[in-house]
């Protein structure tokens, strides 16, 4: 590979450098993010639905919670039922033949989505079955998840740590098995590949240190503005731009694997 705007764009360093910055901008936003202290009960379209339909606001009456029960089991079934064969294999693969949809690829993406938009729908019908009781009105779903935004962003913390660290590592673990640049990283390549060395150390440090992240965000052992102390202080402007860079940065490890991949078909 010449060393032009490709070679230094797929350069391990660079892959590695975006995917765990990204780790470390998801972080400052949720520490500098002032929901993340709200006592306000959360409230998020069509997640909150989904929320709430599985995991509170169950009546009194044995009757009317298995039917709740019912109702989002048969909404998960047949969000991935769907979410595989109409989704993914037709719509997305036969019909408007989208590459990255074919053979198996994306469809645990697709099937997640899917089932979030069966739950959404189920918790309508459900809130249309209690209408027509007339005494049920209490039991409504709605966007309300029944928790504080406190809560709800400890969870998306935990949730976001693991997809980036997952991600991260994972990148780590593909550069240090990386062909195309033999040159990099000599020592640590032999001392990953040897043995069990690659399978131990990659689930040893997913497991303890999202160990430690689960328990300094849900026990708030570390507190932000204590060790900021207006350092780097932020607004609603330089959040937003902080945001913008948490996708930018998530484009660009798809766009770094993929054409990694397409460089790898090449020469084979």
């Amino acid at each position: 590979m010449g060393k032009d705007f490709r070679y230094y764009f797929q350069h391990p360093w660079s892959r590695m450098i975006v995917a765990y910055l990204v780790i470390f901008f998801n972080f400052l936003i949720f520490a500098e993010d002032p929901v993340s202290h709200s006592q306000t009960e959360a409230n998020v379209i069509v997640v909150g639905n989904c929320f709430s339909f599985v995991t509170n606001k169950y009546p009194r009456g044995l009757g009317w919670r298995v039917l709740k029960v019912l109702l989002w089991l048969l909404a998960i079934l047949t969000g991935l039922v769907a979410g595989k064969f109409l989704f993914h294999q037709r719509l997305f693969g036969q019909l408007l033949r989208l590459k990255m949809f074919r053979e198996d690829h994306g469809s645990w993406m697709t099937m997640f989505f899917s089932t979030i938009l069966f739950l959404f729908i189920f918790s309508h019908i459900y809130n249309t079955i209690l209408l027509m009781d007339g005494s049920m009105g209490a039991y409504i779903i709605t966007d309300y998840m029944g928790i504080r935004n406190e809560s709800f962003m400890k969870l998306a913390a935990v949730g976001t740590w693991m997809g980036d660290f997952v991600t991260a590592w994972m990148v780590t673990d593909m550069m240090l098995q990386d062909k195309p640049y033999p040159d990099w990283g000599k020592s640590a390549r032999a001392f990953w590949k040897r043995g069990n060395v690659r399978i131990t150390l990659f689930w040893t440090v997913l497991f303890t240190l999202t160990s430690v992240v689960v328990l300094v965000i849900t026990t708030d052992w570390i507190s932000w503005d204590k060790l900021n102390r207006g350092f780097l202080p932020s607004d609603e402007v330089s959040r937003a731009f902080l945001a913008s860079f948490i996708l930018v940065f998530d484009l660009l490890i798809v766009m770094q694997v993929n054409g990694l991949t397409m460089e790898l078909s090449s020469s084979s």
